[in-house]
């Protein structure tokens, strides 16, 4: 058996790696001396606050947001338009957007800024309306809606100057427009912006290089260009000049007898699959092994044969940092996981040391199977698992029971052989501070907070509780919000 604590997880059709690339930067400021709080008066208006509940910055925005570690937050004005300020409310970027949202690395903070305006002149933009009448009899005799919206997203990294990254202006077609910037952030103040690949420092946003894909490994990058994908490093340079070439069939040769399958079906693909200029095969992203050449039949008693596992494949992925391959097949709608060897032969199991777990987009656990996790005797009498998901960076595991159409959830400590939270509860779910979890007894009920040893804090008291501690409930027939700090339990708020 492996440990789930340090188990690679694949996504099922969706497989993603970590990356870092170690460098010395400073940060764009001063890292947080006291911690701030959005504090709401009784006006509705939001201020901020310390641990204490003193007042630093005086209430006098519609909306304000946490700040980052590096000390920045978004706050709203009277007429809906959104800023940036710091923790001294030095207006770091004026209230004049329609929506900003910030993204945080490990020493700075991007701003992505959203303005709309509409335009006329733009008249191959203009919308045909169906509704105009020759007779004149229609609510809306227009031939066409002259009106263009038009979208300017800007990213910016804040400081004590805000400095432009990108922007683009974009027509808003309702549903061909990226109205945001595809943003993934880095280890070591590194991020992905629509595949090109960017360092930040003190002097601005160096660009490295672009069609990036994600990280492959803690120093590497996939870039794709055409149909081929390179490798390339943390400064953007090719680690193989001749690439990989995209396949849309894989012909695997079982015992001599060639066995083609098409890498794509109807929901998903099945896996990615390059071929190099020798003609190995790699299942995306791991390129340190090949497929086999020749693939031996499957010779364990009641399994289906090499070719129907072939023939049945709905996900193939490499295991990384072993000699196997994952095969998941379908036969007769009874589905198996069976595993391939760098040799060719076929496995029912992984052996010990090998950690690998296999995940639904949804975040449940395919395999191992559910039994591998939980004793039997711990599940509650005449209650079924429905689902298992791991969470991030423990040992912990999210439980759903059910029976009939009844569901129960629990946290569940594998290492400990125990329930953290026991299965008694609608929902459970960890708050951004991994002390504390919100749950909800009923459906559709109130929210409350428990600590990790499952002591409850606040009884079902919120209509909502985020991760980060924004809480939002009824007073005086009006549903209000505000920050509830999960360490103190203390409401910023003015009662």
């Amino acid at each position: 058996m492996f440990d789930p604590m340090t188990k690679f997880m694949v996504l099922l059709c969706v497989l993603l790696t970590g990356s870092a690339c170690a460098q010395q930067q400073q940060p764009v400021s001063d890292r947080l001396q006291e911690t701030l709080y959005p504090y709401r008066d009784k006006s509705g208006k939001f201020g901020y606050a310390d641990e204490n509940m003193h007042i630093k910055i005086a209430p006098q925005y519609k909306r304000a947001s946490l700040f980052t570690g590096q000390g920045f937050a978004v706050i709203t004005d009277s007429l809906d338009k959104q800023g940036v300020i710091d923790q001294n409310n030095k207006v770091i970027i004026d209230p004049e957007y329609d929506a900003i949202q910030l993204h945080t690395l490990e020493d700075f903070t991007l701003a992505e800024v959203h303005e709309s305006s509409y335009t006329r002149w733009r008249f191959w933009e203009w919308k045909f309306l169906p509704g105009f009448n020759l007779m004149g009899t229609g609510n809306d005799n227009r031939l066409f809606d002259t009106k263009v919206e038009r979208l300017k997203k800007t990213l910016f990294i804040l400081g004590y100057k805000p400095r432009k990254i990108r922007s683009e202006r974009l027509t808003d077609n309702g549903y061909t427009v990226d109205k945001h910037f595809d943003i993934s952030t880095l280890d070591s103040n590194q991020v992905l912006i629509d595949g090109r690949l960017y360092n930040i420092d003190l002097k601005g946003a160096h660009f490295l290089t672009d069609g990036i894909r994600e990280p492959l490994t803690e120093h590497t990058f996939a870039q794709r260009k055409g149909q081929r994908l390179y490798i390339v490093d943390c400064n953007g340079k090719q680690v193989n000049r001749k690439g990989y070439i995209l396949l849309d069939s894989i012909a695997f040769k079982v015992e001599d007898v060639p066995v083609g399958k098409l890498l794509t079906r109807e929901y998903a693909p099945i896996a990615a699959a390059y071929r190099n200029e020798e003609g190995h095969i790699f299942i995306y992203p791991d390129f340190s092994k090949p497929l086999p050449w020749l693939i031996h039949d499957n010779m364990h008693p009641g399994d289906p044969t090499a070719e129907e596992l072939i023939g049945g494949l709905w996900m193939l992925a490499s295991i990384p940092e072993s000699d196997y391959f994952v095969f998941m097949s379908f036969r007769d709608g009874e589905r198996f996981f069976r595993f391939l060897d760098t040799q060719g032969n076929w496995h029912q199991t992984l052996p010990p040391g090998v950690p690998f777990t296999v995940i639904q987009r949804s975040g449940n656990i395919l395999w191992p199977a559910k039994e591998y996790y939980i004793p039997e005797n711990e599940i509650p009498e005449g209650w079924k698992i429905d689902r298992i998901s791991p969470l991030t960076d423990s040992s912990m595991y999210h439980i759903t029971l059910r029976q009939d159409k009844a569901v129960q959830q629990g946290i569940w400590d594998y290492d400990k052989q125990r329930w953290l939270i026991a299965p008694e509860y609608y929902e459970v779910y960890p708050m951004d501070n991994p002390r504390y979890w919100r749950y909800h007894s009923e459906h559709d009920g109130l929210w409350g907070l428990m600590n990790d040893l499952g002591k409850v804090l606040i009884k079902p008291t919120y209509y909502s509780l985020h991760p980060d501690g924004w809480v939002s409930r009824e007073e005086n027939d009006e549903v209000i919000s505000f920050y509830l700090n999960p360490s103190t339990l203390k409401e910023y708020r003015e009662k």
